[in-house]
């Protein structure tokens, strides 16, 4: 499935040039003119469910980009690419064409490292996304569950009972307990009434504890029965696949660090403090 965007756009900066490191900036060299825009974020977490679900989508819809932001609440490292190119890790945006609404597409490299950080990196995307026109934000994550089921139920919540009422007509349920949502997936969309927003999450059932394709599926599934699509969802598995192989990268270079008394901590313990900023 491959669609053309058609979303004009006009030239101008967001912010401007010498933008300071003080505070976390958005700069966009185009901001785009959508109708009645949806925003959409996958940010790693639980499963990595999130972030495979909107990668997917970027790619699916042809999605293009328009908005970096960076922040001093991301790690102070830089990911130095096999191209010889140099990138710090970010939160990128994305817009495309969906049905007769546009949509735009969050995804990035990780979540910010501290509280502070994550109320103020959502403020930003959720303003940023405000002065493009948006109406609805919708987040996403994982829901860690044992043993996993066959077929993950996907739960709905909203600060709009009319945007709730439409995502349990698409077959989201309720939980039966109060279900704490941690990071970006659960402020965003909290925070979003406070800019004039309908803010949603969605929370997949996922093992948690591996890349999950079959939760990204579901989620992705999920949407396109709520916004009237239909989603190819085959190239995920791939994608699932490639993403786990790099986490054992990561866990073996943590090992060797350990060995050589690099870091001093286990690679169970940096596996957990990298899931606890992700999630």
């Amino acid at each position: 499935m491959t669609r053309t965007p058609t979303c004009g756009g006009r030239k101008d900066m967001v912010e401007p040039a010498s933008a300071s490191f003080s505070g976390s900036f958005i700069r966009s060299a185009q901001a785009p003119k959508l109708k009645n825009p949806l925003m959409i974020v996958g940010l790693p977490g639980i499963g990595f469910v999130s972030n495979l679900a909107v990668d997917h989508l970027v790619r699916l819809l042809d999605a293009q980009p328009f908005g970096t932001l960076y922040s001093p609440h991301f790690p102070n490292q830089v990911l130095a690419l096999k191209s010889g190119r140099l990138r710090p890790f970010s939160m990128r945006f994305y817009y495309a064409r969906l049905g007769k609404r546009d949509v735009v597409l969050v995804r990035g490299d990780l979540q910010p490292l501290t509280v502070e950080g994550q109320y103020e990196v959502s403020a930003h995307v959720l303003s940023f996304f405000k002065s493009l026109g948006g109406s609805d934000v919708l987040a996403m994550a994982g829901y860690a569950v044992t043993p996993p089921p066959k077929t993950p139920s996907i739960y709905g919540f909203s600060t709009s009972k009319q945007l709730w009422t439409q995502l349990q007509k698409a077959g989201a349920k309720t939980t039966s307990v109060i279900v704490p949502i941690v990071g970006m997936a659960g402020l965003v969309p909290a925070l979003s009434k406070l800019y004039g927003l309908r803010g949603a999450c969605l929370l997949v059932e996922t093992p948690g504890n591996t890349v999950d394709a079959v939760g990204a599926k579901n989620l992705v599934g999920f949407l396109g029965k709520w916004l009237g699509e239909n989603f190819d969802v085959k190239a995920l598995d791939a994608r699932a696949k490639k993403a786990q192989v790099l986490l054992k990268r990561i866990e073996t270079q943590a090992k060797q660090e350990e060995a050589a008394g690099i870091t001093g901590k286990s690679p169970e313990a940096l596996q957990k403090e990298t899931q606890a900023y992700i999630r």
